[in-house]
């Protein structure tokens, strides 16, 4: 049985499509003014109610260690970050707070939050931040976005979803039509596709001005409220007008090595049919993408205007606001110890190794990637997948299974990870199926994973669980630019060159 009900995603929009009516539903569930005369926590209801994007506290994790390259696991950072943020949660008197902090394997500067209330935090930002009250003030604003469920207008995750599932099409053309491309191949051009994407999170992720400027002045309350010095939100302001400059120079690199993804410039694609007109278009596709991102972003003020507005209300309601000393050496031992030097080494040596995969060049990526490993990275999740995934380029199989056993024995295993164990086990094993469904459920079913649960059902011959879990995909990500049938069903369904064009064009 061939499942081809992923024509329906392929159909739709995959790029910019259901953008305009995103932002209409997104405005009306954007929370009201508040009034100028008191303390926006004064203001906000003490019992916290989720948003309607939560998918659950566990749920939210999994989803999250499955994206990018996963979470970092540094057991004392985080226990150290996640005291700081219980004592701003007690302190803000609104009960019912949920989610945790947790450190995400990438290199942009900045963080954010879920709808599920867990904080993410690039593990980068930990070499930027010289205080406990610095760290304070970053979980305080991103608190405050939780408390507002500002987390219901982020954009970006749609362009995103709709840009990856562009890059697979492409791929199974060239595929089809060219004979050149390798399996192996194609998967390692997805996997680093992903991973640059999903970075975009973290450099732009989709607040409003009026939202932001609002986390500002609620997390600068609550920073006060809990005893922490109200300067590091100052401090912190001025540190992410200087993180605008590094992330703009690295989404140029990030956006330089998609375009080279998406083979947009690739000699070669002319040679395929239609391969001018998907290249043209393509082109006219990330112009589209573009546009959304600078409309976003010109509600989005930058740092120093925030400073600024931040300054003005201070001034009104905390003009003589104790100023306690703000905490260094507990954070240094933490931040700047040697096992923090060595993870972050080690995830530098990966992204330079994944930079090296998506311009070609496999014997640099080799050569990097050995470098990173340390006790401390050994089974990191970004070390082991992306080991992985080279070696399969390489079609190394002892090596892939040796990688896959590190990493599954580490604290973060992406979903991923086990999406390969079940291929590498068997995937016509209905026990080893079953065994990925039950997975599949642990970590809150992470959409762009179907596709893979689907195949494994379908080679197992469980076709009624594959034909439920593309009817739930198609159900829930139609126009999301999710793949809601089989790989196989994906490649072999018949898609129109008028769809196709379609599909690709912006709107």
């Amino acid at each position: 049985m061939k499942l081809k009900l992923s024509a329906v995603c392929v159909a739709t929009t995959l790029l910019v499509g259901c953008v305009g009516g995103a932002t209409q539903s997104v405005r009306n569930l954007i929370p009201g003014q508040l009034a100028a005369d008191q303390p926006i926590l004064a203001q906000v209801d003490k019992t916290y109610s989720p948003g309607l994007l939560a998918v659950g506290h566990d749920e939210d994790r999994y989803r999250n260690q499955s994206l990018g390259l996963g979470l970092v696991s540094h057991p004392e950072a985080e226990r150290y970050i996640n005291k700081q943020l219980d004592r701003l949660k007690q302190a803000s008197g609104i009960t019912g707070l949920p989610g945790q902090a947790y450190l995400f394997a990438d290199t942009a500067l900045g963080a954010r939050a879920s709808p599920d209330g867990n904080i993410y935090i690039p593990y980068v930002v930990l070499r930027d931040i010289d205080s406990t009250d610095e760290l304070a003030a970053l979980l305080a604003h991103e608190l405050a976005h939780t408390i507002r469920n500002h987390n219901s207008s982020d954009l970006f995750v749609q362009v995103q979803k709709k840009a990856v599932m562009a890059a697979g099409l492409l791929a199974n053309y060239k595929s089809g039509d060219s004979g050149v491309m390798r399996g192996s191949d194609e998967k390692l051009i997805e996997n680093v596709f992903t991973t640059l994407m999903v970075s975009d999170g973290f450099i732009n992720p989709g607040w409003t001005r009026r939202q932001e400027l609002e986390a500002d002045k609620l997390g600068m309350d609550i920073l006060i409220v809990a005893g922490y010095n109200g300067d590091a939100m100052f401090t912190l302001l001025d540190k992410m007008a200087a993180w605008e400059e590094r992330n703009k120079t690295e989404q140029s690199q990030r956006n330089a090595l998609i375009d080279q993804m998406l083979m947009v410039n690739d000699p070669g694609l002319a040679e395929l049919p239609f391969g001018d007109k998907i290249g043209s278009l393509l082109d006219r596709s990330a112009i589209g993408i573009g546009s959304v991102v600078n409309r976003l972003n010109q509600n989005h003020d930058s740092a120093e205007k925030r400073y600024d507005d931040l300054l003005a209300y201070v001034d009104v309601h905390y003009p003589d606001a104790p100023a306690p000393t703000q905490e260094v050496r507990s954070w240094r031992a933490i931040a700047k110890s040697q096992k923090a030097e060595r993870i972050w080494q080690g995830l530098t040596r990966v992204v330079e190794a994944r930079n090296a995969v998506a311009e070609g060049d496999l014997s640099s990526a080799e050569k990097r990637i050995r470098t990173a490993v340390n006790p401390h990275t050994n089974n990191q999740n970004f070390l082991r997948q992306s080991f992985y995934e080279l070696r399969a380029a390489q079609q190394q199989k002892a090596s892939m299974q040796q990688n896959l056993a590190l990493g599954m024995n580490g604290a973060y295993p992406s979903f991923l990870m086990h999406v390969e164990q079940a291929q590498l086990t068997g995937d016509k094993d209905p026990a080893t199926a079953k065994k990925l469904m039950s997975t599949f459920d642990q970590y809150g079913r992470p959409p762009t994973y179907y596709q893979y649960v689907i195949t494994m059902a379908e080679s197992a011959s469980l076709n009624v669980d594959a034909l439920a879990l593309v009817a739930e995909c198609t159900a829930k990500y139609i126009g999301d630019g999710i793949s809601c049938g089989s790989q196989s069903g994906t490649k072999n369904t018949d898609i129109s060159y008028g769809s196709l064009m379609k599909s690709l064009a912006p709107r």
